[in-house]
């Protein structure tokens, strides 16, 4: 599946394959520090076919490459509010994404449509997830040893310096964002929340994890998988497989 910008338009922030005959949910997926929509460009060929995957396109990447950087979560949320048009929606974020997954369920919910099922992968909950150190403002070599230490740049990368200049300032802008985060006081959610993470990856250590199942009023579950950080680069097929189950459970 080659994603492709979302056929309604003004909505730049979602990237799709092709509609799916039958869809009973929508699933939007959002990327780790740095990422794009890219990352998400296989799930739909191994995720059952009454799932549409969509993946959430931050500006300043990939096909938004000439917008400035930035997050902006009232913007992300009213582009699913508007694209989800009333099918049931699920969210599932890695790393960064995790976080602002969690921040959309947030403002979906308030809007009385909310997500029916949230997933948070290789993170620590909202209230343990600020860095106790500013990586953002690491200079450049620093910061590409800490990319290399989570796992989320290749060698082959590294060896492609145009590419990386895209890249850095990217991973910077969503770490800024991270290292300033600060969960708002509010109710917990109402929808099913699932938390994932590799068994070695050093930002879900212990039993943090379990930490997630005091943002639901609902049901929770958690797994690790072999890996660290980027465990799902591995582990994708059974990821997905514990997934669409979960997802099955709902019955929609």
């Amino acid at each position: 599946m080659t994603m492709q910008e979302s056929a309604r338009p003004g909505s730049p922030w979602l990237m799709r394959g092709e509609r799916r005959p039958d869809v009973r949910l929508a699933l939007y997926c959002l990327p780790h520090a740095g990422g794009g929509a890219s990352a998400y460009r296989d799930w739909a060929r191994s995720l059952p076919a009454w799932i549409d995957v969509i993946a959430v396109q931050l500006p300043g990447r990939e096909n938004r490459i000439r917008e400035p950087l930035g997050i902006d979560l009232d913007a992300m949320a009213e582009a699913v509010d508007a694209d989800h048009q009333g099918v049931p929606y699920a969210l599932f974020g890695h790393s960064n994404g995790a976080l602002l997954a969690f921040e959309l369920a947030h403002r979906l919910s308030a809007t009385g449509a909310g997500p029916v099922h949230l997933s948070v992968s290789g993170s620590p909950p909202p209230a343990l997830a600020t860095p106790n150190r500013a990586v953002s403002r690491f200079d450049e070599a620093g910061l590409l040893d800490w990319m290399v230490e989570q796992g989320g740049i290749s060698q082959q990368l590294l060896a492609l310096p145009d590419l990386l200049e895209l890249v850095i300032p990217a991973v910077r802008c969503d770490l800024s964002w991270l290292e300033a985060y600060r969960p708002a006081v509010r109710p917990a959610l109402s929808c099913p929340v699932s938390a994932f993470a590799g068994e070695t990856d050093p930002r879900v250590p212990g039993d943090v994890l379990t930490g997630w199942s005091r943002e639901t009023t609902a049901g929770f579950t958690a797994r690790r998988y072999p890996g660290g950080h980027f465990y799902l680069i591995d582990e994708l097929p059974v990821l997905l497989g514990d997934l669409a189950e979960q997802l099955s459970d709902l019955r929609l």
